[in-house]
């Protein structure tokens, strides 16, 4: 899980860089930010429950949001890559929240 972790905050961190020439870095920065922040706390400490709790409904709302604005499903379209982008940092949430 340490692995995991330590996979985590580049990976998510480079996510976070790829979003600052979107139109919309205000929103997309942290919520990659986020993960890369939670995955380096994990490392030193148990993060509370609570984060989960309140991250991962967020971010999965969001996902069904982008889902259904989208015309058509293909990796073209942006919104289908801003609801995969937030599935893999909800599923990434699950395992550096709840997994020990």
């Amino acid at each position: 899980m340490k692995l995991f972790r330590i996979l985590c905050i580049p990976l998510f961190l480079y996510f976070a860089y790829l979003q600052l020439n979107d139109p919309d870095p205000y929103l997309w920065f942290p919520i990659y930010a986020a993960v890369a922040v939670i995955a380096f706390a994990g490392l030193f400490r148990k993060v509370p429950n609570f984060v989960g709790q309140i991250l991962i409904p967020v971010y999965l709302v969001l996902a069904v949001y982008y889902a259904t604005q989208t015309p058509y499903w293909g990796m073209e379209v942006e919104e289908v890559r801003e609801c995969l982008g937030l599935l893999i940092a909800s599923g990434a949430l699950v395992l550096l929240v709840f997994k020990k």
